[in-house]
């Protein structure tokens, strides 16, 4: 069983670690959490900025500046890229998820999934089979409309036995993955010697299971949660020989109409793919068979059920056309646009994504505004930097590598289990830059559940000046692109993105290293060398972009305004230390993702405003709140001080956007009272109705339960149309 760490940083540094588990003291090189009374003393009193509010996790450190040294240290690289087709107004391309031995940096050899991609222009490129490396990087631009064949070739059978199925939730542990307590623990409990370790106490869907089942969630999109556009209820099963779907799936592109419903689909995909599911349904029971195991549920029963309630059919074999527009509100055809900037794409088959995270499957998605005065047209009309940013950009995706998840089963091959932090699939790169340059920094952190906290006022203390221009894909108000509210304090849980405008200082420094906590290894280097430049019209924009209408502050709800009656979402965690298995369980709202059956949690009406309330009610993790679809604002910040006691913060305007916030963590006394932390959020319902989820960004909660579904249906429908025809969990 793996075991993913993470820190709790207090007051002075120190760290504590656990497993993102749960607590597991069984576990060899598992540590005990501080108690509580102890952390609530180094907490209390403390004043964070907005993004404080996410002070739980691993953090960049910089290590003490004075001249280092990065013998061995590769150049740092982009990504590669997947380029949109600007006389097309379209970017096409292919994302194969792909599997094999693959050469983990500072690691070894391990068993892992890849994604890897091309645009079918152009030849197939020889992939390597053995470096790793995230998804390629998506650049489109607003009003593209997005074409992206999805193939999932794994090869299950180099990975332990696991399955799909359309068994009931809640009620045992059929389908979830399995490993005996003796595979990481050699003198196992008695308790324990004639159970296995995990699941334990995990009910399926709530479970690690399904891990080389997969598709994809377009992180940060303005589109349509169902049918082919960011739906992540759809579950693509691997097959490594599969049809050449290519002519199929350009036929749909070329058409430029995106289907709306399963029966618009082209008749052959639709037969070819019941046949195959229906094949699909006689070897998993041979499987199942071999492997001492019941019949899965029929995944063909479920899909035909589906396609007769006029749905789409969750489950299909190895190929998937995504297709969906980012949404141009200047057209006059929308609530709300597709917001420029840094945003991204992974895996999301619930019950696997963690090991698809530490799989390292996920990519850049970078949408650049267009016309004079959009973001990125004044960042590099200021600098000269002509229609691309070509070098002057650095795409920087911080992804942890591991493949231990694999390892569920019993008799399955043992790995290593040593997690490694790295940049665009590198060790410890180093980026280069000249005295007095100025480069375009994207950030995102695509790890399993770490929080990255790059300390900047260590850069600016070496001469380095820098301006956060973006979070979470929206540009900054021109407000808070003058003030930088978040410089000094920024945090970025898992899923957050950043742009900053990064200056060198003027002279050469040499090499700076940035370090994970306690880690020996940095992160990343940054080398200041060769020829000072002069920045002609000054280090960065004086003038900044305006922000589109629909980015301007939300108006408060009014009168008139549906209140969500699922506010507050309380995120939990119970037990605190189950004694027997030591996994607790993670839910929302006192439950687990439809842990009572399938049931839409949160309702909201097409257009609607509302303001929500989320609150954590554990210690042990600022749990990243996030939802599909639509950004929201935050507009309150509550950190609990003591019983019944916040440090508040809260805006007056200027409020910025996000996608993912981390919740601050609870107070808990001597007698087990809970003050909660709290975030307020505001938010808007415009374009697309559909289903899709909320979920914590700590990926192993989201996996085991800690999950909500959400649907937007026409107002004239609220609320009588939330319920009804619900998708099966994934």
């Amino acid at each position: 069983m793996r075991k993913v760490e993470r820190s709790v940083m207090n007051n002075s540094n120190r760290a504590h670690r656990h497993s993102c588990l749960g607590p597991k003291n069984l576990l060899p090189g598992a540590s005990v959490l501080p108690s509580k009374q102890g952390v609530n003393r180094e907490r209390a009193g403390l004043a964070f900025a907005i993004t404080v509010a996410v002070l739980l996790g691993f953090s960049f450190l910089a290590t003490p500046l004075t001249q280092a040294q990065n013998l061995g240290s590769p150049a740092f690289a982009n990504p590669s890229e997947i380029r949109d087709r600007p006389a097309e107004k379209k970017l096409r391309g292919v994302i194969e998820l792909t599997s094999g031995q693959y050469q983990i940096p500072n690691v070894g050899v391990e068993p892992i999934r890849q994604f890897r991609g091309w645009d079918p222009a152009f030849p197939k490129p020889n992939f390597s089979t053995t470096a790793i490396a995230p998804g390629p990087t998506l650049r489109a631009h607003i009003g593209d409309l997005i074409e992206i064949s999805f193939l999932n070739m794994v090869d299950d059978s180099i990975f332990p036995y696991s399955f799909d199925t359309n068994s009931p939730p809640g009620y045992s542990g059929f389908g979830c993955d399995k490993v005996d307590e003796s595979v990481t623990n050699p003198n196992p409990p008695p308790q324990l010697v004639s159970k296995p370790y995990y699941p334990g106490n995990d009910k399926f869907p709530n479970c690690f299971h399904g891990s080389s089942t997969a598709n994809l969630h377009f992180h940060g999109t303005h589109t349509s949660p169902d049918g082919l556009g960011d739906n992540v209820l759809v579950q693509i099963l691997p097959q490594v020989k599969q049809p050449d779907w290519s002519g199929t799936f350009n036929k749909i592109y070329d058409s430029g109409k995106i289907p709306q419903t399963w029966s618009e689909m082209p008749e052959d995909y639709k037969t070819k793919q019941l046949k195959m599911i229906g094949e699909y349904d006689v070897t998993a029971a041979e499987a199942a068979k071999k492997n001492g195991l019941r019949p899965p549920d029929s995944l063909l029963k479920a899909d035909l059920q589906a396609i007769a309630a006029g749905q789409w059919p969750q489950y299909l074999m190895g190929a998937f056309p995504n297709f969906f527009l980012l949404p141009d509100y200047n057209t006059g055809d929308y609530g709300a646009g597709q917001a420029p900037g840094l945003h991204w794409y992974h895996a999301h088959k619930h019950g696997s994504t963690s090991l698809q995270s530490v799989n390292g499957m996920s990519g850049a998605f970078i949408i650049e505004s267009t016309g004079a005065g959009g973001y990125d047209q004044v960042i590099r009309q200021f600098y000269g930097w002509g229609d691309n940013y070509g070098d002057h950009e650095k795409v920087i995706v911080t992804q942890e590598y591991d493949s231990t998840l694999n390892a569920e089963r019993p008799g399955a091959p043992q790995t290593g289990g040593k997690e490694q932090m790295l940049v665009n699939g590198l060790l410890s790169p180093t980026i280069t830059m000249q005295p007095g340059e100025v480069q375009l920094w994207r950030m995102l952190n695509a790890t399993l559940g770490d929080t990255l906290t790059p300390l900047f006022q260590a850069l600016q203390a070496k001469g380095f000046t820098i301006k956060q221009t973006a979070q979470d894909g929206v540009q900054f108000s021109p407000a808070n692109y003058q003030s930088q509210p978040l410089i000094g304090g920024l945090i970025l849980s898992s899923g957050n993105r950043s742009d900053f405008l990064v200056q060198a200082p003027p002279t050469a420094v040499g090499v700076v290293p940035f370090n994970r906590g306690e880690d020996p290894t940095p992160v990343f280097f940054v080398n200041v060398t060769g020829t000072p430049v002069t920045q002609p019209n000054g280090p960065f924009p004086t003038t900044w972009a305006e922000m589109p209408k629909y980015l301007l502050d939300l108006p408060k709800p009014g009168p008139n305004d549906i209140t969500n009656p699922g506010s507050p979402v309380k995120f939990q965690q119970w037990p605190v230390n189950d004694p027997i298995s030591g996994l607790p369980h993670f839910m929302i709202n006192n439950k687990q993702f439809e842990e009572t059956g399938p049931i839409v949690d949160q309702c909201m009406p097409l257009n609607g405003l509302q303001d929500w309330v989320l609150e954590n009610y554990t210690q042990s993790a600022a749990h990243p709140f996030h939802i599909h679809v639509n950004p929201f604002q935050v507009i309150e910040v509550d950190t609990p001080t003591g019983p019944n006691t916040y440090t508040k913060i809260i805006p007056a305007d200027n409020y910025i956007w996000w996608d993912v916030i981390a919740i601050p963590t609870a107070y808990i006394d001597n007698y087990g009272n809970i003050t909660p932390g709290k975030v307020v959020i505001r938010q808007r319902y415009p374009d697309f109705i559909g289903t899709f989820v909320l979920h914590c960004h700590i990926l192993p909660h989201e996996d085991r339960g800690m999950m909500q579904l959400v649907r937007i249906v026409p107002a004239q429908l609220y609320p009588n149309a939330c319920q009804g025809n619900i998708p099966h969990h994934h």
